[in-house]
């Protein structure tokens, strides 16, 4: 279970997240008038959903483990890391086979959504590790 410090840095995490999700949809809607439709994927809204819900659950794992150690941290973290990229991959192969009208649009959307989801994560995190240094040294 999540400290009071730590359940505070996830509520403010999932919120931070549900706005870059929701910016990340607005991103898809608006690409429409910029971008050919042939190029954009209907399956980019259930990517967003796809990566909002594992990116809570990661992150969860990672605070979670991050009150036993910062080397336990470090391994959940790169082994978390490592288990997405696979999953990642199997998505976009699979995808790409069953729908190959659309794989283009599909993957260079998912990887647009990757990006966007990653960025944030790690920067969120070093922000919360940052914190939490700061903490242990006062």
């Amino acid at each position: 279970m999540l400290t009071a410090e730590l359940k505070k840095y996830y509520k403010a995490f999932a919120i931070k997240t549900v706005f870059v999700a929701l910016l990340t949809y607005m991103l898809y809607l608006s690409a429409g008038s910029w971008v050919a439709a042939k190029y954009i994927s209907p399956a980019i809204p259930w990517v967003i959903l796809f990566f909002l819900v594992l990116t809570l659950f990661v992150f969860y794992y990672q605070l979670k483990e991050s009150i036993a150690r910062v080397s336990k941290f470090v391994n959940v973290f790169l082994l978390s890391t490592g288990l997405k990229l696979l999953i990642f991959l199997v998505i976009c192969v699979v995808y790409a086979f069953i729908n190959r009208k659309d794989a283009v649009g599909f993957l260079s959307g998912f990887f647009i959504v990757y990006l966007i989801f990653t960025v944030f994560e790690n920067i969120q995190l070093l922000k919360i590790q940052h914190r939490l240094k700061e903490k242990d040294q006062q």
